[in-house]
């Protein structure tokens, strides 16, 4: 599952692209890596919900948006997408998937992956870039708070693998690039990582696991469906026991499913409500 942070993005033309993720371009948000594809264009059927018509795609790399989202407090516009994401399919392919999306807080994936596959294939997810108009992603420091509110639903079925997760990618720091804090896992386990502590972060108790050295997971220890994630107290949780460096940055936060198997049968991925709430310290420099 730990894949490759690869990305992001031609100065003021590209968002981030991670774990073989599509970029979308968006002007004038841009990273600090080599340039990516656009991603597959997408059609738009008759929606009632909120007030939009929604966006559909079955391409691997489709994306819609980019949105201007209110509930995201850096979005602008530019940098907010939600991504069907099919990146672990490789030459073999797998499944189809479906996204349709409103916007970044009710959209939904149907999926269907063969039953006993235990390997990510894909992580449709609603995607926001913290990458500033300057190409520089802000310090975690500069930060006074990052939470985010979600509901979600899997309809969990026989031979599901799955679970619902946030992705967080770092920058300018020796550890760890990739974070992810999964909220509702089913069938899983750890995934195949190792344990290396427990924490209790926002009232919530946490299993902490590390793939060889890299990517980090904070795995809820009571599924919720609902709930709310104190992102930047994770951030200096790791910080505090230098697992990531004391100068990291913050490029992208991410929520969506990490598929494996749906039992070789349609099952349907839901969000129905995210909200992601940053606040900078009085010296500011979190967003631009």
């Amino acid at each position: 599952m730990a894949a490759v942070a690869a990305a992001a993005a031609v100065a003021g033309a590209t968002a981030l692209a991670l774990k073989a993720r599509p970029v979308a371009t968006v002007p004038p948000a841009s990273t600090s890596a080599a340039p990516q594809p656009s991603p597959t264009a997408t059609s738009s059927s008759p929606g009632r919900s909120p007030d939009v018509a929604a966006c559909v795609t079955s391409a691997g790399g489709g994306n819609c948006g980019p949105y201007p989202y209110r509930p995201i407090s850096n979005s602008n516009g530019y940098t907010t997408y939600v991504g069907n994401n099919m990146w672990g399919c490789g030459s073999e392919g797998c499944g189809p998937q479906i996204l349709n999306a409103y916007d970044p807080g009710h959209w939904s994936a149907t999926s269907t992956q063969a039953s006993g596959n235990t390997a990510v294939l894909t992580y449709p997810n609603v995607q926001q870039v913290f990458t500033k108009t300057t190409d520089t992603n802000p310090a975690i420091s500069a930060f006074a708070s990052i939470s985010s509110d979600f509901t979600e639903t899997m309809n969990p079925q026989a031979g599901t693998d799955a679970e619902a997760a946030y992705d967080l990618w770092l920058s300018n720091t020796s550890g760890p690039k990739e974070v992810m804090i999964w909220v509702d896992n089913v069938g899983r386990g750890s995934g195949g990582a190792r344990q290396i502590g427990t924490a209790t972060i926002g009232g919530q108790a946490f299993t902490v696991y590390q793939y060889n050295g890299g990517e980090i997971i904070f795995s809820l220890n009571q599924n919720k469906q609902s709930s709310t994630v104190d992102i930047l107290a994770t951030l200096k949780w790791l910080q505090g026991r230098r697992l990531i460096g004391a100068g990291a940055q913050l490029a992208q936060v991410d929520f969506g499913f990490e598929i494996c198997s749906t039992g070789g049968r349609p099952e349907k991925f839901t969000v129905s409500r995210y909200r992601l709430t940053s606040r900078c310290r009085p010296a500011g420099g979190c967003f631009g």
